[in-house]
């Protein structure tokens, strides 16, 4: 009986340690809070983050992501511009690198405040993004609180891109572009 106890204990202990430890250096399961991703992502959505993909490969325009904001809970948003890039909106349209982007996952219902930026307008010299910057926009651009408004978001500040969607069940989900 008490090898049995042990044994169990020990296995327990071993699933708390493995826990902790995919928490901190791999994944880690955020709640959407509002509807700036609006349709990506709901409000109360459960995502989980790759903490680890900045390691392989790094972020690319389209992938969400989750950061630190420096004015309450973490975001959750999606990569438009990256280091090096130049960026700009006209008429709802986001250019990339003089490109016009593709973005079927935005909602463009009515005027959005700052409809037409340029990266000089969002406080970024030399017009192109600072290494180890990226800009970010929220696909419900009428209500999203992103880059617009806060500028660059600093590579530190990431957390990890968002890769699976848990919670609610009926929307669950992988693939986010």
């Amino acid at each position: 009986m008490k090898k049995e106890v042990g044994e169990w204990l020990m296995a327990i202990l071993v699933s708390v340690i493995l826990i902790v430890l995919i928490r901190s250096f791999l994944f880690v399961s955020y709640s959407v809070d509002g509807l700036s991703m609006d349709p990506t992502f709901e409000d109360g959505d459960r995502v989980v983050a790759n903490k680890i993909v900045e390691y392989f490969g790094g972020y690319e325009t389209g992938d969400v992501v989750v950061f630190n904001s420096e004015v309450g809970p973490a975001y959750v948003k999606r990569v438009i511009g990256t280091p090096g890039d130049t960026v700009k909106m006209e008429d709802k349209q986001v250019y990339v690198n003089g490109e016009p982007l593709e973005e079927d996952y935005v909602v463009n219902t009515g005027d959005s405040y700052m409809d037409n930026f340029t990266l000089s307008d969002l406080g970024v010299e030399g017009g192109e993004i600072p290494q180890d910057q990226f800009l970010v926009l929220g696909d419900n651009r009428p209500i999203s609180r992103d880059s617009r408004d806060f500028g660059m978001v600093d590579r530190e500040q990431i957390i990890g891109e968002v890769q699976l969607r848990f919670w609610p069940l009926n929307r669950f989900g992988t693939n986010f572009d």
